[in-house]
């Protein structure tokens, strides 16, 4: 007998053959990658180039130490030679340069530069010393008073002694070296400026010290004793000691020499204390004075000074000694 087969035939697939079948991942076009590299090719290139065209001319600009010297500018000279007093010493200008720069000052502060050769000579025996920044200037037309950048001097001299060397002024292109003047004095000091052209006529005697001899014979009468004081000679100067004296004024040093005809010392005190330049009715003190407190019994031509410092130009000084006990100023006038 036939077997009877119940149910279906199924036509389903395994369990396992009902997973998701995963897609692969599209690979790019060879053609899209060479496209990209093509790019960033070219893009590489173009920033290359624009580096190099640029460091190389920045590098073209770098000064390169070399051997060869660089040309020195061109100098031109003006010979001078013109020679004045100031503060006591004797100052030369020999000449006058003009150049863009000067290859041994390395401060350049203006278009060109003015470099001033100087002889200093100290003919006294004190140690005077010079602020050239403060006291030197240039003038030229139409232009202030100018500065010195520079300065290639000591403060002064020894006593006795000479000295070279160089102030340098900024100025502008195309100064004209016949049409300038070295000024010399401290103008925040108020003393009396000293000028000295580069060209034309030119007194050095207008600040040369002068010396008027006198025969002057004050007896000086001191509490009952006697001196005699005898002015030998007036200097009228524009210096002292070093020191340029004031616009409008001038030193006027008084030598004397004093004789003590008594026995026994007689003390009067220092000149500052009783030795006057009388002036529009006024007691002026002296500035400095030398003459000593003491004069000893039988002393003969005892020397010393007495140092004012009033009006410039004066024809005339009245010479007072101050009152003692009792007896009345002592005044006498001398020319000069």
């Amino acid at each position: 007998m036939d077997k009877n087969v119940s149910g279906t035939l199924s036509l389903e697939r395994p369990q396992q053959d009902k997973q998701p079948i995963k897609k692969r991942p599209r690979q790019p076009s060879t053609r899209w990658l060479w496209l990209w590299f093509g790019i960033i090719l070219i893009t590489g290139l173009a920033i290359l180039g624009f580096i190099s065209t640029h460091v190389g001319s920045w590098a073209k600009n770098i000064p390169l130490p070399t051997n060869a010297q660089p040309k020195p500018p061109a100098i031109t000279t003006l010979n001078v030679q013109h020679t004045s007093s100031y503060a006591g010493l004797t100052i030369t200008v020999i000449n006058a340069q003009y150049a863009t720069y000067f290859v041994n000052d390395d401060i350049r502060s203006g278009a060109a530069v003015v470099r001033l050769n100087l002889r200093v000579t100290n003919p006294t025996k004190s140690q005077i010393s010079l602020v050239y920044y403060d006291i030197a200037r240039l003038l030229a037309p139409k232009l202030a008073a100018i500065a010195p950048s520079n300065v290639q001097l000591s403060v002064g001299p020894q006593p006795g002694q000479s000295e070279t060397g160089w102030l340098d002024f900024p100025v502008p292109a195309h100064l004209a070296l016949n049409t300038l003047t070295l000024q010399l004095g401290s103008t925040t000091l108020h003393e009396m400026l000293v000028n000295i052209p580069f060209t034309g006529p030119f007194n050095a005697l207008n600040y040369a010290s002068r010396s008027v001899q006198e025969s002057l014979v004050i007896t000086y009468y001191y509490f009952g004793h006697t001196l005699v004081y005898h002015l030998n000679s007036v200097d009228i100067r524009y210096a002292y000691n070093g020191t340029q004296c004031q616009s409008g004024k001038q030193f006027y040093v008084l030598h004397f020499t004093v004789d003590n005809p008594e026995s026994g010392d007689i003390s009067t005190g220092y000149g500052f204390d009783y030795v006057r330049l009388v002036f529009n009715g006024n007691n002026l003190p002296p500035i400095d004075n030398s003459l000593p407190y003491t004069f000893k019994a039988g002393a003969q031509n005892v020397s010393g000074d007495v140092v004012f410092e009033a009006p410039a130009g004066l024809k005339s000084l009245t010479i007072g000694l101050l009152s003692q006990n009792g007896n009345g100023q002592q005044n006498n006038t001398i020319n000069l």
